[in-house]
């Protein structure tokens, strides 16, 4: 089995590309012809040395390599894909809908909620006029019982004097 070399004096670039005045590399081994091209790593054979000092080949290394393509997807894949996103998106669109819908329950409760609290806040302060009303009308009235009581409390004692002597009159004249 004997094997022969091509002469590249640089190699390739990646992507298939040759620097420009070199040939591409050629292996030729006892299992068959590869040509040298994608990602190549520019790697010599390994060699050995006879007796008499000739070159022999004992294994011929080729590194061939493609350059990575992004995977292929079928039609298929890609309508299961479409149709599973597309389910996803509509579970997100109830999900978000429903929350939607709760908020705005919860933003007209806080609302009319608001509302009410507006309108029994004016209605206190209707109830603490009315009832500072009625303390002055009472201060007013307990007063002036006051004074009826300090003008009667006189008034009785001289009717107590006075029906004591008409009393004594009375029976004076039996």
């Amino acid at each position: 089995s004997t094997a022969s070399t091509g002469t590249a004096s640089l190699g390739t670039l990646g992507f298939g590309l040759k620097v420009p005045g070199t040939t591409a590399a050629t292996t030729s081994t006892a299992t068959g012809t590869t040509s040298a091209s994608g990602f190549p790593l520019n790697l010599k054979p390994l060699t050995t040395t006879g007796a008499l000092g000739a070159v022999t080949s004992t294994a011929a290394i080729s590194t061939t390599t493609t350059p990575s393509a992004p995977p292929v997807m079928t039609y298929a894949q890609l309508e299961s894909l479409i149709n599973k996103w597309s389910l996803e998106l509509e579970d997100q669109e109830k999900h978000f809908l429903h929350q939607a819908t709760q908020v705005n329950a919860w933003d007209r409760m806080l609302i009319e909620n608001g509302e009410k609290i507006t309108s029994l806040h004016r209605e206190v302060e209707k109830v603490k006029v009315d009832q500072k009303r009625l303390d002055q009308e009472l201060d007013f009235i307990l007063s002036q019982q006051k004074e009826l009581e300090d003008l009667l409390t006189p008034l009785e004692e001289s009717v107590k004097e006075q029906s004591g002597t008409i009393y004594l009159q009375h029976a004076d004249e039996e």
